[in-house]
C-alpha cells in the first residue's frame, strides 16, 4: 500500500501542499508569484467551510493576474492565515513559510497520493 506525501506541489507547480496527520497547509509556490505578480488581495472562505478535491477554496490576486487556489483533498478549513491576509505581501516575500494560506484538515489521505514531492 502506497503512504500519503506529506509534501507535494499541484495546479502544475502553482500550489504546495505540507501535510501533517490529517491537517494539509497550503499555499503558493514561487512560480504561481512570478505569473500573478506581487499578491495584492486575497478571498479566503471561512473557518469549517468545507471543500471537496478540486474546488476553488479562495482566489489570491497580483499585479499581473489571478489564481484560484483549490483543495488538493476534501476537507474542511481549520485555520486561514489572517496574517497574511492583513499583509497579502507577505505571501510574495515568503511564499512557503509564512506566506501560506489555509489548513485544511482532510477526510481521506489517499486523495494526495498522485502529487510527489
Amino acid at each position: 500500500m502506497s503512504v500519503a506525501p506529506k509534501n507535494g506541489e499541484f495546479l502544475e507547480g502553482k500550489l504546495w501542499f505540507a501535510r501533517k496527520g490529517s491537517i494539509v497547509t497550503v499555499g503558493l509556490t514561487s512560480a504561481a508569484i512570478e505569473e500573478i505578480g506581487p499578491v495584492e488581495t486575497m478571498e479566503f472562505p471561512d473557518e469549517d467551510d468545507d471543500f471537496g478535491k478540486g474546488d476553488p477554496m479562495l482566489t489570491v490576486s497580483g499585479s499581473r493576474g489571478t489564481i484560484e487556489v483549490i483543495a488538493p483533498a476534501t476537507g474542511i478549513i481549520k485555520e486561514l492565515n489572517t496574517a497574511a491576509q492583513d499583509e497579502p505581501e507577505m505571501v510574495s516575500d515568503d511564499p512557503l513559510e509564512e506566506g501560506w494560506l489555509v489548513k485544511l484538515e482532510i477526510e481521506d489521505n489517499s486523495e494526495l497520493l498522485e502529487y510527489t514531492a
